[in-house]
């Protein structure tokens, strides 16, 4: 009776924990360090911390520079990494699951060069962090559009400092 008792508790549990909505905070904070090894563990705990309390989130990342958290939502977050890249994560819900994936999260990195323009990589993961190499994930137009805005705006914005120092 007890074993039946201990494993109904857990598979109630286990379902709470599944039925609860999934933010950009509780991924960001499970993030493998391979995955971005500028920052440890205690930077993306600190980062939160930091936001969430109403100060600056900034950290000295693991090269001995400064990165900084420059917004957090529920469903996005960006860092400013050091002053040649920049990092966007977005937590977006698939309208067509893939497998049993329904929910995705697509980083693009933003990396400047001297040069005038600036390049943008977009990569897929699972909420667990596993790679996605599908060559279609189906997004939506708005999901889209919202990850094309961010690449050209970090390129635009990154000009625009680039020639306001000129």
């Amino acid at each position: 009776m007890k074993r039946w008792m201990i494993a109904a508790l857990m598979v109630l549990a286990t379902g709470h924990v599944y039925a609860q909505k999934t933010c950009i905070t509780d991924v960001f904070k499970l993030m493998p360090d391979s995955i971005m090894p500028y920052l440890s563990v205690n930077n993306r705990l600190d980062f939160v911390d930091f936001l969430e309390s109403g100060m600056k989130a900034e950290v000295r990342n693991q090269l001995g520079g400064i990165s900084e958290m420059t917004a957090l939502t529920e469903d996005s977050l960006s860092i400013k990494m050091n002053d040649a890249l920049k990092v966007d994560m977005l937590l977006m819900r698939l309208d067509e699951p893939v497998d049993t994936i329904n929910q995705i999260v697509v980083v693009i990195e933003t990396f400047m060069t001297d040069s005038i323009y600036g390049e943008s990589s977009v990569r897929i993961y699972t909420p667990e962090w596993q790679c996605i190499t599908k060559r279609h994930i189906p997004l939506n137009q708005e999901q889209r559009q919202r990850v094309e805005r961010i690449r050209l705006q970090n390129i635009l914005k990154w000009n625009e400092d680039k020639l306001n120092k000129s």
